[in-house]
C-alpha cells in the first residue's frame, strides 16, 4: 500500500496533469479576453464613425438654419419697403423665441430625408450603421451608431448584438433655440 501512494506522489506526473487540465481553462480565460477587446474596438469605430455622422448633419443643419434665417429676414425686409415702415430683421428673429423654434423644426423636419442620407453616408463610411440622429441635446447634434458584435467565444449568443457609439457635433448658438425638452429623434429603424 506504500508503495501505491508513492506513484501519486510524484511531481512529474502530477505536473502534466495540471497543465492538460488547466489548457482548457486558460483558453477560455484567453477567448474571453479576446472579445473584451474586440468589444473595445468595435465601440471605438462605432464612436468615431457616430463622430462623422455628428459633423456631417450640422454642417447640413447649418446650411439649412442659414437659408430659413435669409427667407424669414428677406420677406421682413420686403415687408419694410412696401410698408415704409421699418422693422429690424434681426432683432424680429432673434428676439421671438416661437419663430426661432419654428425655424429648427422647418430646418429639420423639411430637410429630414437629406440629413438622414449625408448621416448614412458618413456613418457607412466609417464602417458602421447609423442608428438615431437626436437634435439639440444640449445644443447639439448627437448622432448614435452601431458595429455588429462578433466575439471569438459564444457567438451563438451574441447572434444579433450591437456595440453603440455615440458622437456629439460641435455646439450652436441655434441649438439652444429648440427649449430644453426633449430633443427631437430621427430614427433610421
Amino acid at each position: 500500500m506504500v508503495r501505491g501512494l508513492r506513484k501519486f506522489n510524484r511531481k512529474r506526473g502530477n505536473v502534466t496533469l495540471m497543465w492538460v487540465v488547466a489548457l482548457p481553462v486558460f483558453m477560455i480565460i484567453f477567448m474571453f479576453l479576446g472579445s473584451l477587446v474586440v468589444v473595445w474596438m468595435e465601440h471605438a469605430i462605432a464612436e468615431k464613425a457616430a463622430d462623422a455622422g455628428s459633423l456631417a448633419a450640422t454642417k447640413k443643419m447649418d446650411g439649412y438654419v442659414s437659408a430659413e434665417l435669409q427667407t424669414i429676414m428677406s420677406r421682413i425686409l420686403q415687408e419694410n419697403a412696401d410698408n415704409q415702415t421699418f422693422i429690424d430683421p434681426y432683432q424680429y428673429v432673434l428676439g421671438n423665441s416661437g419663430l426661432k423654434r419654428g425655424i429648427i423644426k422647418n430646418a429639420v423636419f423639411n430637410n429630414k430625408e437629406e440629413l438622414i442620407k449625408e448621416v448614412r453616408k458618413y456613418v457607412e463610411q466609417n464602417g458602421a450603421e447609423p442608428s438615431r440622429i437626436y437634435f439639440f441635446a444640449d445644443g447639439r447634434i448627437q448622432v448614435e451608431a452601431k458595429v455588429k458584435f462578433t466575439p471569438l467565444i459564444w457567438a451563438e449568443e451574441f447572434a444579433n448584438k450591437y456595440v453603440k457609439g455615440t458622437g456629439f457635433g460641435p455646439t450652436r448658438d441655434y441649438g439652444s433655440w429648440w427649449p430644453n425638452r426633449k430633443p427631437l429623434e430621427v430614427s433610421f429603424e
